[in-house]
């Protein structure tokens, strides 16, 4: 089964983006198991969504223990949502991203805008769902958030340039630096399913404008499975200093089963 893949450098927070309907037929994708994910086994399936349960502000089993992360515990106040890729093309800021394929829902009225090659998965900026107030952060280069095969122990660090952008109406210049990590390959326990070999990728992403605001800095952590992609993903606090984050303000876990 492929589901969506939800990714990093966006704000927590409601779901905005238009989702599309469910697909019921999908192109085959086995997972072989072999603890590295490649870009082929890392889809991006346009016009499907998965359910996710969703959280705020909860204490999360992120180191994990004796090579589980135990994330099964059912909540009541738990949200449910369907979330999915959609192509880019139709967005009123479209045209800003010629390098752009897909957009993903990053909440807080905010979308992600990627590509995939062979290569990696590519970040080519942020911009908000409605023009106004307007964001709009383009990289003067994409930047990659995850690089293929995903293997236990790689890590990398990019730096993105923000040239000319705008955040919430206001012009801003400066810099996403990105630190990636690969950090664990274990089992991962959810609500009726669970899931084995999941690597964990963590990533920090520390914003530093030219001149003025603040330097901020944000925190997740992504555990991925072939052929699903992303089934957990947790967000830490601003200016979180522990990668092991245990405190996550965003929790969002796959739904086996559950309608939205």
């Amino acid at each position: 089964m492929r589901t969506a893949l939800l990714l990093l450098l966006c704000a927590c927070g409601e779901n905005l983006t238009p989702q599309p309907e469910p697909v019921t037929s999908l192109p085959p994708c086995l997972p072989d198991r072999d603890g590295a994910i490649t870009s082929a086994e890392l889809p991006v399936p346009l016009g499907t969504t998965a359910t996710y349960y969703t959280s705020q502000n909860l204490t999360i089993d992120n180191a994990g223990r004796d090579g589980v992360w135990r994330y099964a515990e059912e909540r009541a106040a738990d949200a449910i949502e369907a979330l999915g890729p959609v192509a880019l093309g139709a967005q009123w800021y479209a045209a800003e991203f010629p390098f752009g394929e897909f957009v993903v829902d990053g909440g807080g009225g905010l979308d992600g805008i990627y590509h995939q090659d062979a290569l990696a998965l590519w970040l080519d900026g942020t911009a908000s769902r409605a023009e106004t107030p307007k964001t709009l952060i383009r990289y003067d280069d994409p930047i990659p958030v995850l690089r293929f095969p995903i293997v236990d122990g790689d890590a990398f660090t990019a730096v993105g340039t923000i040239t000319q952008g705008t955040v919430m109406g206001l012009p801003f210049n400066g810099t996403d630096a990105v630190a990636v990590d690969v950090t664990g390959e274990g089992r991962l326990d959810l609500p009726y399913v669970r899931f084995s070999p999941v690597l964990r990728v963590r990533t920090h992403v520390v914003r530093t404008p030219s001149s003025g605001t603040p330097v901020v800095g944000r925190r997740t952590a992504s555990y991925l499975f072939e052929c699903f992609g992303e089934i957990v993903h947790a967000e830490s606090k601003v200016d979180e200093t522990d990668p092991d984050f245990t405190m996550a303000v965003y929790l969002r876990r796959f739904a086996l089963g559950v309608n939205p």
